[in-house]
């Protein structure tokens, strides 16, 4: 019972984490529709065009922006690699849970699918009705699809690449690669509105197990 509540309560864990992210994610939203993001970098854009330079500014050009305008950072670039960078965490936090783990007698148990799947099947059982049972099953499966191919490694079929050539006397890139972001692959109301609920499951799952081990 000890192993099963010290694997659970890093569940616990990655799960707070993750409603934190999912809260400054609303704050970074909130921050990017005040319109400030967007007017810092359009301001920065006209300074270079009047510099006539697509490069970044720096050094005494960088200081003089900043000392009319303020703080470069963060513009509107900034902030979607802020919102890019948080999705991203969100979901390999949220992976950790279905990661294989190593476990310590006494103290946690290991994290295979047979300890994990039917843990899992009951907090969900428990915290949503079938209709949004069904679509946040389908988000773990999205997610450790993105985690696997493209969070964490970096496969082939998650990327769509294309290899060009160039002159001799030419500069440039010669290949070019994209791929769907976890920003745009989920959708992150759903997200922001469930995981709560399967995190009061979650706890409400480990103390019940923790009066069942006579801990509280």
């Amino acid at each position: 019972m000890k192993e099963t509540l010290g694997r659970l309560y890093l569940w616990q864990i990655a799960i707070n984490r993750i409603i934190n992210l999912l809260e400054l994610k609303k704050r970074v939203d909130r921050f990017c529709n005040s319109g400030r993001p967007l007017h810092i970098t359009e301001l920065y854009d006209e300074e270079r065009r009047r510099l006539k330079t697509g490069l970044r500014l720096d050094e005494e050009a960088l200081n003089s922006f900043e000392e009319k305008h303020g703080s470069l950072f963060p513009d509107i670039h900034d902030v979607q690699f802020i919102c890019e960078l948080i999705t991203e965490e969100i979901i390999i936090k949220f992976c950790t849970i279905f990661n294989d783990g190593y476990g310590k007698a006494g103290v946690i148990a290991g994290n295979k699918k047979k300890f994990w799947e039917p843990i899992i099947e009951e907090i969900v059982l428990e915290a949503f009705s079938s209709d949004i049972k069904v679509k946040f099953n389908k988000f773990i499966e999205d997610a450790r699809a993105y985690r696997d191919k493209h969070g964490a490694h970096f496969d082939h079929e998650s990327f769509n690449m294309t290899h060009g050539s160039k002159k001799l006397d030419e500069d440039g890139v010669i290949y070019s690669v994209g791929w769907s972001s976890a920003l745009m692959t989920f959708n992150w109301e759903f997200v922001s509105e469930n995981l709560p609920v399967f995190s009061r499951s979650l706890n409400g799952y480990i103390k019940k197990l923790q009066k069942e081990a006579g801990i509280i």
